[in-house]
């Protein structure tokens, strides 16, 4: 778990660790607003690629997001060794994987 405890704004985060280091982080909102400038740890710094957004249009969703991608930055968040601030779309959940 990245952060399983943030009952203040209903958000759950996890790594999905890959063999080959592609890991996936998985951020879930069960907010009914979105969270923006949100704090993530990540388990490296540099660029993370938006691979999923349920809230994209292509979904049907309003389209809040990351613009693609998000750029991570070395420093301690959540036990992880970086961090980002990340869009959080309401109801949604986002991946990201190491770009």
């Amino acid at each position: 778990w990245i952060d399983a405890d943030d009952a203040a704004n209903n958000v759950f985060s996890f790594v999905r660790r890959g063999a080959d280091s592609s890991d996936v982080v998985c951020i879930a909102n069960f907010a009914a607003i979105p969270h923006g400038e949100f704090r993530i740890g990540l388990p490296s710094a540099g660029r993370w690629e938006e691979v999923v957004n349920t809230d994209a249009a292509s979904y049907t969703g309003s389209g809040v997001g990351n613009l693609g991608a998000v750029e991570a930055v070395a420093g301690d968040w959540s036990g992880q060794p970086a961090h980002a601030d990340i869009v959080v779309p309401p109801l949604a959940t986002v991946w990201l994987r190491r770009a």
